[in-house]
């Protein structure tokens, strides 16, 4: 555990861990990327240090300005920026999407247990309403990032899907051979993250100790995912039914 030096201080603020963060940020970033580069459910050998590191330290920056100032708009506009940067980062890195969401758990956690419980060891923050404070806003920031992460990561994916239509009408076959391997496509592509998406965020439920705010934030996007998934069987059956149709005439 990592060793810190406290200072007496009788406010009940928790900006003494905001600067704590600020100045052991490279500590805790090696901490991080120790954690992922250990865990073997993460695909992260070819990636380099610096690779993995990513939008990280500027995540780790705005935890410990939100911890100085937790109502600060302008730092949590920042941070949701970078934790949507760093799921369109890792989707261009080849990530997985329950890789990117294990990531942000295990460095939440290495967070949490590792470096939380150092500073609430010191004199300086022996307070268990201050520190129960700070784990709050801890909580609810990788919440947040999970969140915002996650859906930029779906929405490259989705959109990336989308440039498949024009590549497949410049296809020479004939109209009814195109028709048809572009529905098959479409089909497998637009639906193919959506239930990993949604077992990723039920594994989140069951293992995470989310705040209430995240659980609603996790609840409401998998409502939103089984729409899009009852959506596209809809349209895709209707797109069947019209095909069969026109080879029938």
């Amino acid at each position: 555990m990592p060793r810190v030096a406290g200072k007496k201080s009788s406010s009940l603020s928790v900006g003494g861990f905001g600067d704590f963060v600020f100045s052991h940020r490279d500590e805790i970033l090696q901490s991080w990327i120790g954690a992922i580069e250990k865990n073997p459910t993460i695909s992260s050998d070819n990636l380099t240090r610096g690779q993995l590191l990513d939008h990280l330290p500027a995540l780790c920056g705005e935890l410990a300005a939100l911890l100085k100032h937790p109502k600060a708009k302008s730092v949590k506009k920042e941070a949701r920026r970078d934790a949507r940067a760093h799921g369109w980062k890792r989707w261009r890195q080849g990530y997985k999407l329950d890789e990117l969401i294990r990531e942000i758990c295990v460095v939440r956690r290495d967070f949490i247990d590792t470096w939380l419980p150092s500073l609430g060891a010191t004199d300086k923050f022996s307070d268990v309403d201050r520190q129960s404070r700070a784990r709050r806003i801890v909580e609810v920031f990788f919440d947040n990032v999970i969140v915002e992460a996650t859906v930029q990561f779906v929405r490259e994916n989705q959109q990336t899907v989308l440039q498949v239509h024009p590549r497949e009408r410049s296809n020479k076959k004939s109209r009814a051979s195109a028709k048809h391997k572009f529905v098959r496509l479409i089909s497998h592509q637009m639906r193919e993250p959506l239930a990993p998406l949604l077992l990723a965020l039920d594994f989140l439920l069951l293992r995470e100790s989310f705040s209430v705010e995240g659980i609603d934030i996790v609840r409401s996007i998998q409502s939103g995912i089984k729409k899009e998934a009852q959506a596209i069987e809809d349209l895709l059956g209707l797109v069947d039914s019209i095909l069969a149709e026109n080879e029938n005439r």
